[in-house]
């Protein structure tokens, strides 16, 4: 993974408060939609495809956790039947068209993160894991390549991966990622994982959940090759943010290899939709408001901007 530059170059204005709107706080449209996904019909998927023609930027299609499929490997969705990669696959190829088909501005460019979790893998062989994760990596693989040939300039692909301490054993998680990362050509992966009971206080490789620590957060979230990291910020009280400004202190000072944020996560959308949400309900701007004020307040971690805001809805 190519070494963080310096980056102290960020407006003072941005760092003076969490949420203030400062110089460097990004319009509405720089927003975009990610989704849990429920409602996986073709039609279905073309039409989230044409909804999301006014957006450009990064964002994650959640197809739920690693299953076993008719045989084969696939992932669980959200109140719909489980559906194998490759049926999966053929979803994001229709939002890709519905998209290209409604597109509202021809500089508009999706840039699609088809994601899997680590939820509910505990109970999973580490050979399975691996065969997974190679799995999910040949079906991103493959889209890309459709995508680059056929809808060059409209999208993009990559993989994602809601990976969360409090979900498996780091063990567990790591297994899944080596089958991933160890595909040949794979894409690179969307990191928008949590950082469950990471410290908020120290950057000593402190512990997290479950038997994880700063640095097994650290390791997935950046040290693998393929991770760019968009890691969730939904608590409405900063902690997240500090949490991960914190393993990035820990990589900087420990072993020199800081991470760059690509983006933020929020779930404003989902909790407007099904409420129950208090407290983890930041809005896309508060998200990247508190991670990039919590950066800029150590010039070792300091970031001059966060090029994603991302908002997880449900389409269901």
């Amino acid at each position: 993974m190519t070494r963080r530059t310096a980056r102290w170059t960020a407006a003072l204005a941005c760092a003076l408060a969490i949420g203030a709107a400062g110089s460097c706080h990004k319009p509405p449209s720089a927003e975009t939609r990610s989704y849990y996904m429920g409602r996986t019909g073709l039609s279905d998927a073309a039409a989230l495809g044409c909804f999301n023609a006014d957006k450009s930027g990064r964002l994650t299609l959640f197809f739920g956790a690693p299953t076993a499929v008719g045989g084969g490997y696939g992932a669980t969705l959200w109140g719909a039947p489980d559906l194998t990669v490759d049926q999966i696959g053929a979803r994001v190829r229709n939002v890709v068209r519905g998209f290209a088909y409604c597109r509202s501005n021809a500089s508009h460019l999706l840039l699609i993160g088809v994601g899997t979790s680590n939820s509910g893998i505990n109970g999973r062989t580490d050979a399975w894991l691996r065969a997974h994760g190679d799995a999910w990596a040949r079906m991103v693989r493959s889209l890309a390549i459709w995508v680059e040939r056929e809808y060059r300039g409209y999208a993009r692909i990559t993989a994602a991966w809601d990976f969360e301490p409090s979900w498996s054993t780091f063990a567990k998680a790591e297994q899944w990622m080596h089958g991933y990362d160890a595909h040949p050509g794979r894409r690179l992966l969307y990191a928008n994982a949590s950082a469950d009971g990471c410290p908020t206080a120290s950057a000593t490789n402190g512990a997290c959940n479950n038997g994880w620590n700063q640095r097994r957060v650290w390791h997935l979230a950046w040290e693998h090759d393929p991770s760019l990291p968009i890691p969730q910020i939904y608590r409405t009280d900063g902690v997240q943010a500090r949490q991960w400004q914190l393993i990035d202190l820990w990589a900087t000072t420990a072993v020199g290899d800081g991470m760059y944020f690509y983006g933020t996560m929020s779930q404003h959308g989902a909790c407007r939709q099904v409420g129950g949400c208090a407290g983890i309900d930041n809005t896309p701007h508060k998200a990247y408001d508190q991670l990039l004020w919590w950066l800029n307040s150590d010039r070792r971690t300091a970031q001059a901007d966060i090029e994603t805001m991302t908002d997880v809805n449900w389409n269901t």
